[in-house]
Protein backbone atom coordinates (compact mmCIF):
# COMPACT_ATOMS: atom_id res chain seq x y z
CA UNK A 1 0.00 0.00 0.00
CA UNK A 2 1.00 3.48 -0.84
CA UNK A 3 0.64 5.84 2.49
CA UNK A 4 0.64 9.21 3.62
CA UNK A 5 2.11 10.61 6.44
CA UNK A 6 0.80 13.96 7.41
CA UNK A 7 2.16 16.02 10.43
CA UNK A 8 0.31 19.29 11.22
CA UNK A 9 1.76 22.94 11.38
CA UNK A 10 3.81 23.20 15.41
CA UNK A 11 4.35 26.30 17.09
CA UNK A 12 7.82 26.11 15.92
CA UNK A 13 10.30 23.18 14.71
CA UNK A 14 12.34 22.77 17.69
CA UNK A 15 10.91 19.10 17.55
CA UNK A 16 10.79 16.82 14.82
CA UNK A 17 7.51 14.06 14.57
CA UNK A 18 9.78 11.45 15.81
CA UNK A 19 6.63 9.04 15.85
CA UNK A 20 6.01 9.40 12.54
CA UNK A 21 9.61 8.01 12.09
CA UNK A 22 9.55 5.02 13.69
CA UNK A 23 6.27 4.52 12.66
CA UNK A 24 6.94 4.65 8.96
CA UNK A 25 10.04 2.34 9.47
CA UNK A 26 7.88 -0.36 10.83
CA UNK A 27 5.39 -0.43 8.06
CA UNK A 28 8.12 -0.19 5.27
CA UNK A 29 9.37 -3.00 6.96
CA UNK A 30 6.26 -4.98 6.20
CA UNK A 31 6.88 -3.41 3.02
CA UNK A 32 4.81 -0.67 2.09
CA UNK A 33 5.47 2.49 0.33
CA UNK A 34 5.54 5.65 2.69
CA UNK A 35 5.78 9.29 2.27
CA UNK A 36 5.71 12.16 5.15
CA UNK A 37 4.18 15.53 4.68
CA UNK A 38 5.51 17.63 7.25
CA UNK A 39 4.06 21.18 7.67
CA UNK A 40 5.70 22.24 10.11
CA UNK A 41 9.03 21.65 8.84
CA UNK A 42 7.87 22.77 5.10
CA UNK A 43 5.02 24.73 6.17
CA UNK A 44 2.17 25.76 3.04
CA UNK A 45 0.12 28.22 2.14
CA UNK A 46 -3.97 27.83 2.06
CA UNK A 47 -3.55 27.42 -1.70
CA UNK A 48 -0.17 25.21 -1.61
CA UNK A 49 -1.75 22.81 0.79
CA UNK A 50 -5.25 22.62 -1.55
CA UNK A 51 -2.85 22.10 -4.74
CA UNK A 52 -0.80 19.26 -2.70
CA UNK A 53 -4.17 17.30 -1.82
CA UNK A 54 -5.27 17.88 -5.50
CA UNK A 55 -2.33 14.39 -6.02
CA UNK A 56 -3.92 12.39 -3.34
CA UNK A 57 -5.30 10.48 -5.44
CA UNK A 58 -1.84 8.52 -5.69
CA UNK A 59 -2.06 7.05 -2.08
CA UNK A 60 -4.39 4.33 -0.50
CA UNK A 61 -4.52 5.88 2.88
CA UNK A 62 -4.05 8.99 4.52
CA UNK A 63 -2.68 9.29 8.14
CA UNK A 64 -2.52 11.91 10.18
CA UNK A 65 -0.18 12.25 13.57
CA UNK A 66 -1.48 14.98 16.05
CA UNK A 67 -1.29 16.00 19.52
CA UNK A 68 -4.86 17.84 20.96
CA UNK A 69 -3.82 21.50 19.93
CA UNK A 70 -4.09 20.50 16.59
CA UNK A 71 -7.11 19.57 16.67
CA UNK A 72 -8.91 22.43 14.20
CA UNK A 73 -6.10 21.55 11.86
CA UNK A 74 -7.78 17.77 11.87
CA UNK A 75 -11.26 18.73 11.22
CA UNK A 76 -9.82 21.30 8.80
CA UNK A 77 -7.56 19.00 6.66
CA UNK A 78 -10.01 15.80 6.71
CA UNK A 79 -12.55 17.81 5.24
CA UNK A 80 -10.72 19.18 2.83
CA UNK A 81 -9.46 15.76 1.46
CA UNK A 82 -12.53 14.12 2.13
CA UNK A 83 -14.54 16.70 -0.04
CA UNK A 84 -11.72 15.92 -3.06
CA UNK A 85 -11.97 12.52 -2.62
CA UNK A 86 -14.68 11.16 -0.61
CA UNK A 87 -13.41 7.36 -0.37
CA UNK A 88 -9.78 7.66 0.71
CA UNK A 89 -9.65 6.31 4.15
CA UNK A 90 -7.81 8.69 6.75
CA UNK A 91 -6.80 7.66 9.75
CA UNK A 92 -5.50 9.79 13.15
CA UNK A 93 -3.37 8.56 15.38
CA UNK A 94 -0.33 9.75 18.46
CA UNK A 95 -1.86 11.71 21.85
CA UNK A 96 -5.07 12.81 20.50
CA UNK A 97 -6.52 9.57 19.90
CA UNK A 98 -6.30 9.31 23.79
CA UNK A 99 -8.27 12.51 24.70
CA UNK A 100 -11.21 12.87 22.21
CA UNK A 101 -11.42 10.06 19.96
CA UNK A 102 -15.62 9.96 19.74
CA UNK A 103 -15.89 13.98 19.47
CA UNK A 104 -13.02 13.71 16.75
CA UNK A 105 -15.11 10.65 15.06
CA UNK A 106 -18.32 12.72 15.25
CA UNK A 107 -17.31 15.95 13.87
CA UNK A 108 -14.72 15.11 11.60
CA UNK A 109 -14.19 13.65 8.43
CA UNK A 110 -11.40 11.19 10.42
CA UNK A 111 -12.59 7.35 9.59
CA UNK A 112 -10.30 5.29 11.78
CA UNK A 113 -8.42 6.52 15.10
CA UNK A 114 -5.05 4.34 16.56
CA UNK A 115 -4.93 4.77 20.53
CA UNK A 116 -2.18 4.53 22.14
CA UNK A 117 1.00 2.73 20.40
CA UNK A 118 0.98 2.91 16.08
CA UNK A 119 2.99 0.36 14.87
CA UNK A 120 0.82 -2.95 14.76
CA UNK A 121 -2.12 -1.12 15.48
CA UNK A 122 -1.74 0.95 12.20
CA UNK A 123 0.05 -2.12 10.09
CA UNK A 124 -3.10 -3.52 10.71
CA UNK A 125 -5.31 -1.14 9.72
CA UNK A 126 -2.95 -0.76 6.32
CA UNK A 127 -3.36 -4.24 5.24
CA UNK A 128 -7.33 -4.25 5.74
CA UNK A 129 -7.80 -0.80 4.48
CA UNK A 130 -10.03 -2.02 1.79
CA UNK A 131 -11.98 -4.21 3.97
CA UNK A 132 -13.81 -1.73 6.87
CA UNK A 133 -15.48 -4.65 7.98
CA UNK A 134 -12.48 -6.15 9.32
CA UNK A 135 -11.87 -2.99 11.61
CA UNK A 136 -14.09 -4.68 14.57
CA UNK A 137 -11.29 -7.74 15.17
CA UNK A 138 -8.12 -4.68 15.06
CA UNK A 139 -7.73 -3.97 18.51
CA UNK A 140 -6.82 -0.59 19.76
CA UNK A 141 -9.20 1.33 17.16
CA UNK A 142 -12.15 3.60 17.39
CA UNK A 143 -13.83 4.03 13.52
CA UNK A 144 -16.83 4.39 11.64
CA UNK A 145 -18.22 1.23 9.79
CA UNK A 146 -20.18 2.40 6.13
CA UNK A 147 -23.09 3.77 7.27
CA UNK A 148 -21.18 6.07 9.97
CA UNK A 149 -21.61 4.06 13.26
CA UNK A 150 -18.69 4.64 15.95
CA UNK A 151 -17.36 1.69 17.13
CA UNK A 152 -14.31 1.26 19.79
CA UNK A 153 -12.35 -2.21 19.69
CA UNK A 154 -10.68 -3.72 22.88
CA UNK A 155 -7.29 -2.20 23.70
CA UNK A 156 -4.24 -3.43 22.35
CA UNK A 157 -1.43 -5.01 24.63
CA UNK A 158 1.73 -2.79 24.57
CA UNK A 159 4.58 -4.01 22.49
CA UNK A 160 7.09 -5.09 25.36
CA UNK A 161 10.18 -5.23 23.37
CA UNK A 162 10.76 -1.89 21.63
CA UNK A 163 13.92 -2.32 21.29
CA UNK A 164 12.82 -5.27 18.19
CA UNK A 165 11.26 -2.01 16.74
CA UNK A 166 13.06 -1.06 12.96
CA UNK A 167 15.51 2.01 13.39
CA UNK A 168 13.40 5.50 12.54
CA UNK A 169 12.56 6.38 9.25
CA UNK A 170 14.80 9.83 9.11
CA UNK A 171 15.16 9.70 5.58
CA UNK A 172 11.38 10.94 5.26
CA UNK A 173 11.97 14.10 7.42
CA UNK A 174 14.08 17.36 6.83
CA UNK A 175 15.90 17.02 9.85
CA UNK A 176 18.40 19.81 8.85
CA UNK A 177 15.60 22.28 9.73
CA UNK A 178 14.67 20.65 13.21
CA UNK A 179 18.82 20.90 14.10
CA UNK A 180 18.40 24.61 13.04
CA UNK A 181 15.70 25.65 15.40
CA UNK A 182 16.97 23.54 18.48
CA UNK A 183 18.02 24.56 21.47
CA UNK A 184 21.76 26.18 20.88
CA UNK A 185 24.52 24.29 23.26
CA UNK A 186 27.47 26.34 21.75
CA UNK A 187 29.90 24.97 23.72
CA UNK A 188 28.95 21.38 22.15
CA UNK A 189 27.78 22.68 18.90
CA UNK A 190 24.70 23.46 17.63
CA UNK A 191 23.40 20.18 16.47
CA UNK A 192 21.02 18.53 18.68
CA UNK A 193 19.30 15.16 18.24
CA UNK A 194 16.63 12.74 19.48
CA UNK A 195 15.93 9.87 20.35
CA UNK A 196 12.03 8.17 21.35
CA UNK A 197 13.53 6.09 24.66
CA UNK A 198 10.47 5.25 27.27
CA UNK A 199 7.07 4.56 26.45
CA UNK A 200 4.91 5.41 29.51
CA UNK A 201 4.39 6.48 32.97
CA UNK A 202 3.77 4.78 36.13
CA UNK A 203 2.39 8.25 37.86
CA UNK A 204 -1.11 9.63 37.75
CA UNK A 205 -1.11 13.37 37.86
CA UNK A 206 -4.60 14.84 37.44
CA UNK A 207 -4.24 17.33 35.03
CA UNK A 208 -1.37 15.37 32.76
CA UNK A 209 -2.51 14.59 28.85
CA UNK A 210 -0.09 11.60 27.40
CA UNK A 211 0.42 9.56 24.26
CA UNK A 212 1.06 6.44 26.24
CA UNK A 213 -0.15 4.83 29.43
CA UNK A 214 0.69 3.73 32.70
CA UNK A 215 2.72 0.73 31.54
CA UNK A 216 6.08 1.67 31.24
CA UNK A 217 8.52 -0.17 28.91
CA UNK A 218 11.77 1.24 28.12
CA UNK A 219 14.88 0.10 25.78
CA UNK A 220 17.88 -1.87 26.77
CA UNK A 221 20.86 1.26 26.88
CA UNK A 222 23.27 -0.31 24.43
CA UNK A 223 19.98 -0.13 21.92
CA UNK A 224 19.37 3.93 22.58
CA UNK A 225 23.26 4.32 22.42
CA UNK A 226 23.37 2.92 18.90
CA UNK A 227 20.99 4.95 18.10
CA UNK A 228 22.34 8.03 18.93
CA UNK A 229 25.80 6.98 16.94
CA UNK A 230 23.72 6.51 14.37
CA UNK A 231 22.01 9.46 14.47
CA UNK A 232 25.50 11.59 15.30
CA UNK A 233 26.93 9.91 12.17
CA UNK A 234 24.20 10.73 9.92
CA UNK A 235 23.41 14.53 11.37
CA UNK A 236 26.85 15.31 13.32
CA UNK A 237 24.60 16.29 16.29
CA UNK A 238 26.32 16.41 19.28
CA UNK A 239 23.80 16.79 21.91
CA UNK A 240 20.30 14.91 22.45
CA UNK A 241 17.13 15.05 23.89
CA UNK A 242 15.68 12.06 25.46
CA UNK A 243 11.98 11.90 24.35
CA UNK A 244 9.53 10.29 26.88
CA UNK A 245 6.72 11.07 29.05
CA UNK A 246 8.89 10.73 32.03
CA UNK A 247 12.80 9.36 30.72
CA UNK A 248 13.41 8.80 34.13
CA UNK A 249 10.70 6.15 35.07
CA UNK A 250 13.21 3.28 35.64
CA UNK A 251 16.20 4.84 37.64
CA UNK A 252 17.49 1.57 36.97
CA UNK A 253 17.37 1.89 33.49
CA UNK A 254 18.79 5.49 33.53
CA UNK A 255 21.68 3.87 35.16
CA UNK A 256 22.78 1.23 32.94
CA UNK A 257 22.01 4.11 29.66
CA UNK A 258 24.32 6.52 31.98
CA UNK A 259 27.45 3.65 32.79
CA UNK A 260 27.16 2.46 28.66
CA UNK A 261 27.45 5.95 27.65
CA UNK A 262 30.58 6.23 29.64
CA UNK A 263 32.41 2.35 28.91
CA UNK A 264 31.36 3.40 25.14
CA UNK A 265 33.33 6.84 25.17
CA UNK A 266 30.18 8.11 23.60
CA UNK A 267 31.20 11.97 23.05
CA UNK A 268 27.60 13.52 23.16
CA UNK A 269 25.55 15.70 25.96
CA UNK A 270 22.04 14.77 27.11
CA UNK A 271 19.07 16.20 28.85
CA UNK A 272 16.14 14.40 30.06
CA UNK A 273 13.18 14.30 31.79
CA UNK A 274 13.01 13.51 35.68
CA UNK A 275 10.33 13.15 38.91
CA UNK A 276 11.69 14.58 42.50
CA UNK A 277 11.65 11.22 44.16
CA UNK A 278 12.99 9.09 41.99
CA UNK A 279 16.37 10.70 41.99
CA UNK A 280 19.15 10.33 44.57
CA UNK A 281 23.11 11.51 44.46
CA UNK A 282 24.71 8.43 43.04
CA UNK A 283 22.21 8.65 39.51
CA UNK A 284 23.13 12.30 39.47
CA UNK A 285 26.64 12.11 39.79
CA UNK A 286 26.15 8.83 37.22
CA UNK A 287 24.15 10.88 34.74
CA UNK A 288 26.70 13.97 35.30
CA UNK A 289 29.77 11.76 34.29
CA UNK A 290 27.73 10.58 31.27
CA UNK A 291 27.88 13.75 30.45
CA UNK A 292 23.63 14.89 31.00
CA UNK A 293 24.08 18.62 31.28
CA UNK A 294 20.31 19.14 32.17
CA UNK A 295 17.16 17.52 33.80
CA UNK A 296 13.89 18.85 33.42
CA UNK A 297 11.65 18.65 36.74
CA UNK A 298 7.68 19.22 36.72
CA UNK A 299 7.49 20.38 40.30
CA UNK A 300 4.59 23.18 38.51
CA UNK A 301 3.58 24.16 42.41
CA UNK A 302 5.27 25.38 45.43
CA UNK A 303 1.93 24.70 47.53
CA UNK A 304 2.20 21.58 48.89
CA UNK A 305 -1.93 21.64 49.06
CA UNK A 306 -2.02 22.57 45.41
CA UNK A 307 0.97 19.22 44.66
CA UNK A 308 -1.95 16.95 46.51
CA UNK A 309 -4.74 18.37 44.43
CA UNK A 310 -2.70 17.51 41.50
CA UNK A 311 -2.08 14.07 42.89
CA UNK A 312 1.12 14.77 42.44
CA UNK A 313 2.42 12.42 45.35
CA UNK A 314 5.34 14.23 45.87
CA UNK A 315 6.41 16.62 48.85
CA UNK A 316 8.18 20.08 48.69
CA UNK A 317 10.58 18.91 50.52
CA UNK A 318 11.82 16.22 48.14
CA UNK A 319 11.12 18.92 45.36
CA UNK A 320 14.44 20.82 47.31
CA UNK A 321 16.26 18.32 47.98
CA UNK A 322 16.03 16.94 44.32
CA UNK A 323 17.38 20.62 43.25
CA UNK A 324 20.13 20.70 45.53
CA UNK A 325 21.47 17.24 44.52
CA UNK A 326 21.29 18.30 41.07
CA UNK A 327 22.91 21.33 41.48
CA UNK A 328 25.46 19.57 43.94
CA UNK A 329 26.63 17.24 40.67
CA UNK A 330 26.69 20.54 38.26
CA UNK A 331 23.50 19.73 36.47
CA UNK A 332 21.14 22.29 34.91
CA UNK A 333 17.52 22.51 35.92
CA UNK A 334 14.50 23.29 34.15
CA UNK A 335 11.25 23.50 36.06
CA UNK A 336 8.17 24.82 34.74
CA UNK A 337 4.91 25.99 37.21
CA UNK A 338 1.63 25.88 36.92
CA UNK A 339 -0.98 28.92 37.79
CA UNK A 340 -4.58 28.67 38.64
CA UNK A 341 -4.62 24.95 39.42
CA UNK A 342 -7.59 23.92 41.12
CA UNK A 343 -7.48 24.95 44.90
CA UNK A 344 -5.02 28.25 44.28
CA UNK A 345 -5.93 30.98 46.19
CA UNK A 346 -3.35 34.19 47.77
CA UNK A 347 -1.72 31.68 50.26
CA UNK A 348 -0.36 29.20 47.52
CA UNK A 349 0.76 31.72 45.10
CA UNK A 350 2.91 33.16 47.71
CA UNK A 351 3.93 29.72 48.53
CA UNK A 352 5.33 29.30 44.93
CA UNK A 353 7.03 32.28 44.53
CA UNK A 354 8.61 32.07 47.89
CA UNK A 355 10.03 28.10 46.94
CA UNK A 356 11.25 29.87 43.77
CA UNK A 357 13.12 32.60 45.38
CA UNK A 358 14.41 30.46 47.99
CA UNK A 359 15.44 27.74 45.39
CA UNK A 360 17.07 30.23 43.80
CA UNK A 361 15.16 29.24 40.05
CA UNK A 362 14.98 30.65 36.76
CA UNK A 363 11.06 30.36 36.32
CA UNK A 364 9.48 33.59 35.38
CA UNK A 365 6.88 32.54 33.44
CA UNK A 366 3.78 30.11 34.78
CA UNK A 367 1.39 28.07 32.56
CA UNK A 368 -2.33 28.36 32.67
CA UNK A 369 -3.31 24.87 34.84
CA UNK A 370 -5.65 23.94 31.18
CA UNK A 371 -7.95 20.73 31.46
CA UNK A 372 -7.13 18.65 28.56
CA UNK A 373 -10.29 15.88 27.66
CA UNK A 374 -9.02 12.77 28.64
CA UNK A 375 -7.84 13.85 32.22
CA UNK A 376 -9.06 13.77 35.58
CA UNK A 377 -8.74 17.42 35.59
CA UNK A 378 -11.00 17.67 32.67
CA UNK A 379 -13.61 15.20 34.16
CA UNK A 380 -13.59 17.31 37.48
CA UNK A 381 -13.76 20.83 35.50
CA UNK A 382 -17.10 19.49 33.26
CA UNK A 383 -18.62 18.22 36.62
CA UNK A 384 -18.55 21.44 38.31
CA UNK A 385 -19.33 23.48 34.98
CA UNK A 386 -15.98 25.11 35.06
CA UNK A 387 -15.73 24.44 31.16
CA UNK A 388 -18.33 26.81 29.50
CA UNK A 389 -18.07 24.95 26.26
CA UNK A 390 -19.53 22.01 24.47
CA UNK A 391 -16.37 19.43 23.80
CA UNK A 392 -16.45 20.40 19.94
CA UNK A 393 -16.14 24.16 20.48
CA UNK A 394 -13.75 23.70 23.35
CA UNK A 395 -11.09 21.42 21.50
CA UNK A 396 -11.14 24.13 18.79
CA UNK A 397 -10.41 27.16 21.46
CA UNK A 398 -7.46 24.81 22.76
CA UNK A 399 -4.46 26.63 21.03
CA UNK A 400 -0.44 25.74 21.19
CA UNK A 401 0.43 27.83 24.13
CA UNK A 402 -0.62 27.22 27.99
CA UNK A 403 -0.59 30.85 28.84
CA UNK A 404 -3.91 30.69 26.57
CA UNK A 405 -6.50 31.68 29.28
CA UNK A 406 -10.02 29.00 28.44
CA UNK A 407 -11.21 28.02 32.03
CA UNK A 408 -10.98 29.22 35.68
CA UNK A 409 -10.57 26.40 37.73
CA UNK A 410 -10.30 28.88 41.16
CA UNK A 411 -12.68 30.64 43.17
CA UNK A 412 -11.23 34.05 42.11
CA UNK A 413 -12.80 35.91 39.32
CA UNK A 414 -11.38 36.20 35.94
CA UNK A 415 -10.21 39.30 35.74
CA UNK A 416 -8.79 38.67 39.66
CA UNK A 417 -7.23 35.60 38.38
CA UNK A 418 -5.35 37.20 35.12
CA UNK A 419 -4.42 40.01 37.11
CA UNK A 420 -2.64 37.82 39.71
CA UNK A 421 -0.61 36.10 37.05
CA UNK A 422 0.49 38.93 35.78
CA UNK A 423 1.68 40.59 38.78
CA UNK A 424 2.90 36.94 40.31
CA UNK A 425 4.93 37.29 36.79
CA UNK A 426 5.96 40.41 37.35
CA UNK A 427 7.32 39.52 41.00
CA UNK A 428 9.22 36.56 39.56
CA UNK A 429 11.01 38.65 37.20
CA UNK A 430 11.97 40.93 40.10
CA UNK A 431 13.24 38.79 42.78
CA UNK A 432 15.31 36.64 39.66
CA UNK A 433 19.23 36.22 41.34
CA UNK A 434 21.71 38.29 39.28
CA UNK A 435 23.30 35.26 38.48
CA UNK A 436 20.17 34.20 36.76
CA UNK A 437 19.80 37.27 34.77
CA UNK A 438 23.37 36.97 33.25
CA UNK A 439 22.25 33.66 32.55
CA UNK A 440 19.38 34.22 30.66
CA UNK A 441 21.15 37.03 29.42
CA UNK A 442 23.73 34.54 28.07
CA UNK A 443 21.05 31.83 25.97
CA UNK A 444 18.96 34.86 24.78
CA UNK A 445 22.29 36.20 22.71
CA UNK A 446 23.51 32.53 21.87
CA UNK A 447 19.78 31.75 20.22
CA UNK A 448 20.18 35.54 18.45
CA UNK A 449 23.90 34.18 17.26
CA UNK A 450 22.43 31.11 16.00
CA UNK A 451 19.52 32.75 14.22
CA UNK A 452 21.91 34.64 12.33
CA UNK A 453 24.45 31.97 11.83
CA UNK A 454 21.38 30.45 10.42
CA UNK A 455 19.95 33.00 8.20
CA UNK A 456 23.26 34.18 6.65
CA UNK A 457 25.29 31.33 6.78
CA UNK A 458 28.15 30.80 8.97
CA UNK A 459 31.03 32.24 6.28
CA UNK A 460 28.48 35.65 6.04
CA UNK A 461 28.92 35.75 9.61
CA UNK A 462 31.84 35.57 10.19
CA UNK A 463 32.82 37.78 6.64
CA UNK A 464 29.95 40.71 8.55
CA UNK A 465 32.29 39.75 12.00
CA UNK A 466 35.75 40.47 10.32
CA UNK A 467 34.20 43.64 8.62
CA UNK A 468 33.25 45.43 12.06
CA UNK A 469 36.47 44.81 13.83
CA UNK A 470 38.28 45.84 10.77
CA UNK A 471 36.27 49.02 11.00
CA UNK A 472 36.88 49.75 14.39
Amino acid sequence: MRVLLVYPPARDASKPPIGICYLSSYLRQKGHQIEVLDLTAGPLSEDELQKRIEGFHVYDCIGISAIITAYNFVKDFSGKVRKKFPNIPIMVGNAISVSCPRTLLENSAVDVIVVDEGELTVAEVVENIKERKNFINIKGLWFKDEEGNIHRTPSRERIKDIDSLPRPAWDLINMSVYIKHSSAYLDRGIRTGWISAVRGCPFRCEYCSRSFGNKVVNRTANSMVDEILEFNRLFKSTHFQMLADLFMANPKMVKSFARCLIERKVDITWECSGRVDLVDEELLLLMRQSNCISVSYGIESGSQKILDNMDKRVTIEQAKRAIELTRKVDLKLKTPFMFGYVGEDRESIADTVNFIKEMKLGSTVLFFSTPYPGTPLYGWAREKNRIKYDEDTYLSLLGNNADKFLVNLTDFSDEELLKLKSDTELKLRRILPFKVKVEKYVIKRAHHIKARIVQLGFIGTVKKIVTKIMCL
